[in-house]
């Protein structure tokens, strides 16, 4: 059996008291996994029960001991069955946080941890894909970045994980610092600061302020990765780094703004080129001084994804990865179902950009869907951006004003601020047919009418709108 723990040291990384309800433990008790679901329960393992809205793990710490569970994790004494081994914490949730911290340091692994506006997801997995050749990596997977997936990632990792890669999600303030001081990470990347969540924090600088809890956990010399080209960020974090932690700039195209006396290391990207993918010589320098120079090239479209990418090759840079391997496997990644993936059938070609949608990630996508295909006919179909609050309809305007920079042949639009994204998109070109649509249905019906052979077609919104769904709807007409 696998010896994760032993009984004690889980009492003492979670502040607990044992009940025993079993009499003669008969020595020690280790633990072999933790689990907070009893479908995945089994013999010696560390059940915890959870509360959320709608669930209490306590009502199913019976079926955890009579599946094996070797002890459980509880808020009150009385739940503990007899038979069993209980330990009891006030709080289950933050007891779960407790050892997966003590676990994150008992690995004595590297941990990064990503948080930012968009595209961290797309970040995370490019990290991964850059220390996978060098080193055994855990990542966080699918959406596990809120204060439950984030432990159970970290606490899933098995012996001899030398890196763990950490996507930390959040609604609110207050929400990265708990995450951020479980982890503790030894490199933190905060891609960017935009508009998301901004129906719940008010502000950018709420958001910023949000963001950059993250740097509240960084281990000593650890190193905070942000982009040199958000002055709105950069400047900002300049300001508040501890003075035990270093502060490294990514830039594209030479972007760099702002005064960098206090960020002695920097990664930028120059000489970019649009060819199947971006190509680009990536550039280190510390204290102005280069350290290196490589040409590389990604699968993925926009500059937002040259810049994701330099984020991985620095990461791999300062954990002392294969740079030459690390640089061969980014070149052979593609992006996850959703986040902006690149179908070329026969018929057409479809960019599948809906898992979710936000001013930042719009106008990213938008360069994307220009770049793809020269001379095509595009067609840009796009839903509403939700979590902006008094700031939707504005955001939405100036969202259509990205798009009508790129005087793409038809826009297909839905959702409640359509109109206003509608505004903003005739002010910068009136020569796109604009086809406004009530629901997805509708949505659905429009596009399989247009759609034609030859034709580059973008998939964008929020996630509610389902255009996951119809993205792959139309890929699948196309295979058959």
């Amino acid at each position: 059996m696998n010896k994760m723990f032993s009984l004690d040291e889980v009492v003492a990384a979670v502040s607990g008291s044992v009940i025993n309800r079993k009499g003669n433990m008969g020595g020690t008790i280790f633990v072999s996994s933790v689990s907070n679901d009893t479908r995945t329960i089994e013999e010696g393992n560390l059940y915890i029960a959870l509360k959320g809205e709608s669930f209490d793990g306590h009502n199913f710490v019976g079926m955890a001991v009579d599946k094996g569970a070797c002890a459980v994790v509880v808020d009150r004494a009385s739940v503990v069955p007899e038979g069993a081994i209980g330990i009891v914490v006030k709080d289950t949730l933050v007891a779960l946080g407790d050892l997966a911290r003590h676990y994150r340091f008992k690995l004595g692994c590297k941990v990064v941890g990503i948080t930012g506006s968009v595209g961290k997801t797309t970040t995370r997995e490019m990290i991964r894909t850059a220390l996978e050749p060098s080193f055994k990596v855990v990542s966080t997977q699918k959406n596990l970045n809120n204060e439950i997936g984030m432990p159970l990632t970290i606490l899933g990792a098995p012996r001899g994980t030398e890196v763990l890669v950490l996507e930390m999600g959040m609604r609110g303030r207050g929400q990265i610092d708990y995450l951020t001081r479980i982890a503790c990470p030894d490199i933190a990347c905060i891609t960017n600061v935009g508009y998301s969540h901004i129906g719940i924090l008010g502000s950018r600088e709420e958001i910023r302020a949000a963001k950059t809890e993250i740097i509240n956990g960084l281990t000593d010399y650890g190193v905070l990765l942000v982009s040199g080209d958000d002055s709105f960020l950069f400047d900002y974090v300049r300001n508040i780094i501890p003075l035990n932690n270093g502060l490294a700039a990514i830039s594209v195209n030479g972007k760099l703004e702002g005064n960098v006396t206090n960020c002695p290391l920097c990664i930028s990207a120059t000489n970019i080129e649009e060819n199947d993918g971006m190509s680009f010589d990536v550039t280190v320098a510390i204290n102005g001084e280069e350290k290196l120079r490589n040409r590389n090239k990604i699968s993925l479209g926009g500059e937002h994804n040259v810049r994701n990418a330099c984020f991985a090759l620095l990461c791999a840079d300062l954990l002392g990865a294969d740079l030459e391997k690390a640089q061969q496997a980014i070149s052979a990644y593609t992006p996850m179902e959703g986040r902006g993936k690149t179908y070329h059938g026969k018929k057409y070609t479809i960019i599948n950009d809906a898992y979710n949608a936000s001013p930042e990630s719009m106008k990213a996508a938008f360069g994307n869907l220009d770049i793809t295909n020269p001379g095509s006919r595009k067609i840009c179909v796009v839903g509403g951006m939700l979590e902006l609050g008094d700031e939707s309809a504005k955001l939405h305007e100036e969202t259509g004003c990205s798009c009508g920079n790129y005087k793409f042949d038809i826009v297909i639009v839905t959702g409640d601020d359509q109109d206003s994204f509608i505004k903003g998109l005739n002010s910068k070109n009136q020569n796109s047919q604009v086809i406004k649509c009530k629901d997805t249905e509708e949505v659905r019906a429009k596009a399989i009418d247009i759609i034609k052979a030859g034709d580059t077609v973008l998939f964008k919104a929020s996630h509610s709108f389902g255009f996951e769904k119809l993205a792959k709807e139309f890929i699948a007409n196309d295979e058959n």
